[in-house]
């Protein structure tokens, strides 16, 4: 029986799939990752329907992690990847650990806007996964969170949120810097999210995390982008203002 007096749930799997009702045939929302601290809000048979620290809420079940009567307090944060260019299934990117953990080097300065690039250029050829944002799969704009929240920025978990949390940072297509966020849909709808490496470039998970052109004349073209972009945001007007 779980006990009604823990209110946390610490995740303890390398991540946890949040689902939108507490069963597995229902559709994933998001992800949880180790160490993260996750209000309980409702407790049905083993299922929990938490609020993740982004504020997402959906059901997960016990199994991922362990009941607590406080919040996980986290001293280091899973960034990059071994010498092999790996990272450990159990502590993925963006997992939250106490200790610094054999065979990693520990960063002591803080990561800001000019590392976005460089830190999603170590997750390109991780696969896409629907609701996913950690090194073991991403949707597009679980990288764009995951990433930016590695150097500090918290926005919001779906692209439709983190284009609204921009919106009064929009510019011009051409005049993005890396690090920006150009968004993509159909008819005003936001369904793609990814980041400016400066120029006509784009970091983005489609397929897997990858680099494309958004230049008609470039060989690595992604036509299917171009045709669906929508707008273009500062991330550097947003933070230094």
């Amino acid at each position: 029986m779980l006990n009604s007096n823990k209110n946390w749930f610490i995740i303890t799997s390398g991540v946890a799939p949040v689902y939108k009702e507490a069963n597995f045939n229902s559709p994933c929302l998001t992800e949880v990752v180790y160490g993260e601290s996750c209000r309980i809000l409702i407790r049905k048979n083993n299922w929990l329907k938490i609020s993740c620290e982004d504020g997402y809420e959906g059901w997960v079940n016990s199994f991922y992690g362990e009941l607590s009567s406080k919040k996980n307090k986290p001293t280091h944060i899973i960034v990059y990847p071994n010498k092999n260019g790996l990272f450990d299934p159990k502590f993925p990117f963006g997992a939250k650990v106490t200790e610094k953990l054999p065979g990693t080097i520990q960063i002591t300065e803080p990561l800001g806007l000019d590392q976005i690039i460089p830190i999603a250029k170590n997750l390109i050829g991780i696969p896409y996964k629907w609701g996913g944002k950690t090194s073991l799969g991403f949707d597009c704009s679980g990288l764009v969170q995951s990433v930016l929240s590695i150097c500090g920025l918290d926005v919001l978990r779906d692209a439709y949120q983190q284009q609204e949390f921009f919106a009064e940072d929009e510019i011009q297509f051409g005049s993005a810097e890396p690090g920006d966020l150009h968004f993509f849909g159909k008819d005003g709808k936001i369904t793609h999210v990814g980041f400016s490496t400066g120029g006509l470039g784009i970091i983005h998970s489609q397929g897997k995390v990858k680099v494309d052109s958004l230049d008609p004349s470039n060989e690595k073209v992604n036509q299917k982008l171009i045709d669906m972009t929508l707008s273009t945001h500062s991330i550097q007007r947003k933070f230094r203002t």
